[in-house]
């Protein structure tokens, strides 16, 4: 055989293979991190230590402008799976108590990758896909799942997989091996600087640095497997912080997440996307880039491939946490948000016993408050109503301190936005079925024994009946000691 022929027989396999690789069925995995924001090193956050977080960046895209539409776990994993807003879904209240089936033929998007023929996983982190993965929906419809890891699918069968990550939700994890220093911390200027709250934000970014450790274990495992180059990685939070004036609430801090995709030979590697992302629309976009149709519009919009749209407004829904009970909607084109308080006539700051359990600011702002010791802005969050509006210019005043929604100049602007958004809720708000006083009753009569319990197992030292003062000194032994 000539030396020419050889070459020209190297050729052809090459584009055969090639060819193969391109017909050969995407693997999809989705990172979900638990209340995770946006403070990573590869997003900017100067303390943390995420190395393999950012390694995927550069291997990546990384979205500027990605956020959640429910700033709570159960809310925002029902519209996960499901593609759909919560609401439409009547998945909103966290945790819903009267579930009720998927409506209007409504079906987990998992089912669609099944009847394509993949592998459907959801498996936990931090066990390494030996166990499940959180799950969390607020519905009675069942969401199935084939297994824990992808190694237990048929030889050549391709997967789609979850991976939930329990980390940096609350209570936070100290990161022995590189502990972060409170005084060297960069607060958010929405929070008034205390060392309480330092020593606070500075376990939230260990719990992170555990997260990244995870990511780390993950994306290796997908190297080891030989899977990683015909494998597309989202990962992302499933909402915002995990911190007073953020998780429950539709301020950035709030809805702002995290989201980095991985697509060897597609995505451009090592840039960044400023491009408005909704999380919903994650589901969208992973089954359209696997060529899977659904009988149904779902309302997430696809955002890569051929096909991809772009997206002019993200939304906020907000409603019972616990045994706060809101109900709150926003819409945001990126430059400025309107907050829709539809239950304006109640404080920000109403008892949420979880957050008076977890959360040492919620404590330490009312002790604050109480002697008239909270500083402006920061005061602004006690107040014992809310307006009915809110506007932000998001540009101008990223922390959300100025309202403008009173401002004669932004009355365009306002109007503009509250058409949009009241003329979208009339399709998104129609299988939602809003709790009545019995239900709201019984989940702040089961918030008040699950507060006593967790403190009597949590912080046998302290009272259930503790005031804030007392409670504010046992954080302050718990963590500046």
């Amino acid at each position: 055989m000539n030396r020419f022929k050889k070459i020209g027989i190297l050729f052809l396999l090459t584009i055969g293979t090639l060819h193969a690789q391109k017909d050969k069925p995407l693997n999809i995995v989705w990172i979900n991190a638990d209340d995770l924001g946006r403070e990573l090193a590869c997003y900017g956050e100067p303390v943390v230590k995420t190395p393999h977080i950012d390694a995927l960046a550069k291997q990546g895209v990384l979205y500027t402008n990605a956020y959640a539409n429910a700033p709570i776990c159960s809310a925002s994993r029902s519209s996960q799976i499901t593609g759909m807003y919560p609401t439409a879904v009547n998945s909103l209240d966290h945790r819903t108590i009267n579930m009720t089936e998927l409506p209007d033929g409504i079906q987990p998007i998992t089912k669609f990758f099944k009847d394509a023929g993949y592998f459907v996983s959801n498996g936990s982190g931090l066990t390494m896909l030996k166990g499940g993965g959180k799950r969390d929906y607020n519905f009675t419809t069942k969401v199935n799942y084939d297994g824990t890891d992808w190694d237990q699918r048929k030889e050549g069968q391709p997967f789609f997989a979850q991976v939930q990550i329990k980390y940096p939700h609350r209570t936070f994890s100290r990161d022995k091996e590189n502990p972060v220093n409170p005084d060297e911390v960069r607060l958010p200027a929405c929070y008034p600087d205390y060392p309480l709250l330092r020593a606070d934000w500075a376990l939230y970014l260990e719990s992170v640095q555990h997260c990244d450790d995870i990511v780390g274990k993950i994306l290796q495992k997908l190297e080891d497997d030989g899977l990683a180059d015909n494998t597309i990685v989202f990962f992302f939070g499933d909402h915002g912080r995990p911190h007073l004036r953020d998780k429950q609430f539709l301020y950035e801090g709030g809805l702002q997440i995290p989201l980095i995709i991985r697509w060897p030979a597609h995505l451009k590697p090592n840039k960044k996307d400023k491009r408005l992302v909704s999380l919903v629309d994650v589901a969208a976009t992973s089954l359209a880039i696997s060529g899977i149709k659904t009988p149904y519009p779902l309302h997430g919009k696809v955002f890569l491939g051929k096909n991809k749209i772009k997206r002019k407004y993200v939304y906020g829904f907000r409603q019972r946490a616990g045994d706060a009970a809101e109900n709150l909607r926003s819409i945001s084109n990126g430059r400025y948000k309107l907050i829709w308080n539809r239950t304006y006539d109640r404080p920000w700051m109403q008892l949420t016993s979880y957050k008076k359990l977890q959360y040492p600011a919620f404590a330490l702002y009312h002790y604050l408050h109480n002697k008239g010791e909270l500083k402006a802005p920061y005061n602004q969050f006690m107040a014992e109503t809310k307006p009915e509006f809110e506007l932000f210019d998001l540009k101008k005043d990223p922390m959300e301190f100025k309202n403008l929604a009173g401002d004669k100049s932004c009355k365009k602007i306002k109007d503009k936005l509250f058409q949009k958004l009241s003329s979208s809720l009339k399709e998104y708000e129609k299988n939602m079925i809003l709790e009545d006083d019995v239900t709201i009753a019984k989940a702040k009569q089961s918030s008040k024994i699950y507060y006593k319990k967790a403190v009597q197992k949590q912080k046998p030292g302290l009272s259930v009946d503790a005031n804030y003062e007392e409670i504010v000194k046992d954080w302050e032994e718990r963590l500046l000691q």
